[in-house]
């Protein structure tokens, strides 16, 4: 589909949910298919209680997540160090950082919206299965002593 670029508005209960290679829910909104956007995109994540995406990091796309429900750790970097975020709030992540997106609640699902530097939304992932094991131990513990989570700057 060839969209031009205009003025839209899209809902995200219209567009369809996919599963990203990261194993995320993810409902891409404002992309160059839908709006005709060049240089960003804007969609839903949706995460189930006690879920955690496979290591990865985009390759050439900014990503800003705005926690809208639930809460998040996000793991960043080769030491996976958890940041915390909740409702009404931000995390910023450079192009090229691994990072894994942890719901966690065991019982509430984790709802975001994710603005992206991907025109396409999610074209740029890279797995990094080299975390993977790690990310099951970092959890635990972040789930046994949030205190280890970075402090909010």
């Amino acid at each position: 589909m060839n969209v031009s670029k205009a003025v839209r508005v899209i809902a995200a209960a219209d567009m369809a949910e996919k599963i990203g290679r990261q194993g995320q829910h993810l409902v891409p909104c404002v992309t160059r298919e839908t709006s005709g956007s060049h240089g960003i995109s804007a969609g839903m994540v949706n995460m189930a209680p006690g879920k955690a995406s496979r290591a990865h990091y985009h390759a050439h796309s900014e990503i800003i997540v705005i926690c809208l429900q639930g809460t998040a750790a996000t793991l960043i970097g080769p030491e996976l160090t958890p940041h915390l975020h909740g409702p009404g709030e931000f995390i910023y992540i450079p192009e090229g950082v691994v990072h894994v997106a942890v719901n966690l609640s065991e019982t509430e699902e984790l709802v975001a919206v994710e603005m992206r530097t991907d025109p396409m939304f999610n074209e740029d992932v890279v797995l990094t299965p080299e975390f993977d094991g790690r990310v099951a131990e970092v959890v635990a513990r972040v789930r046994r002593d949030p205190a280890m989570v970075s402090a909010r700057l």
